[in-house]
């Protein structure tokens, strides 16, 4: 499931973080990490009215920004947040230090 995320046949530069790859699809399974068919997660459509609920909520109240190390560009972090993980069962991602200010 993870590898079809990252064909480079079906998502150019897969590597690269980059949601909107996803905003012009016109089909439900463009985006894999419910699964497709039969076996799909029953949750799938709360789960994402969820995360969009607590997102905006979030959004609302604070202004969030990447937290730099010393001499560290918005591309440093880049690369030390969103580097390669091995992928085992589940998704992970590495430690993202963020500043959130009211």
């Amino acid at each position: 499931m993870v590898g079809i995320q990252y064909n480079p046949r079906h998502y150019p530069n897969p590597e690269v973080f980059r949601p909107s790859r996803w905003y012009d699809s016109t089909t439900d399974d463009s985006f894999l990490a419910f699964s497709i068919g039969p076996r799909s997660c029953i949750g799938k459509k709360f789960a994402l009215a969820e995360g969009v609920c607590f997102l905006a909520h979030l959004l609302r109240d604070f202004e969030v920004s990447p937290l730099l190390e010393k001499n560290e560009s918005i591309e440093g972090w880049k690369e030390r947040v969103l580097s390669k993980v091995d992928v085992k069962l589940t998704l992970g991602l590495s430690n993202a230090p963020l500043l959130f200010k009211r």
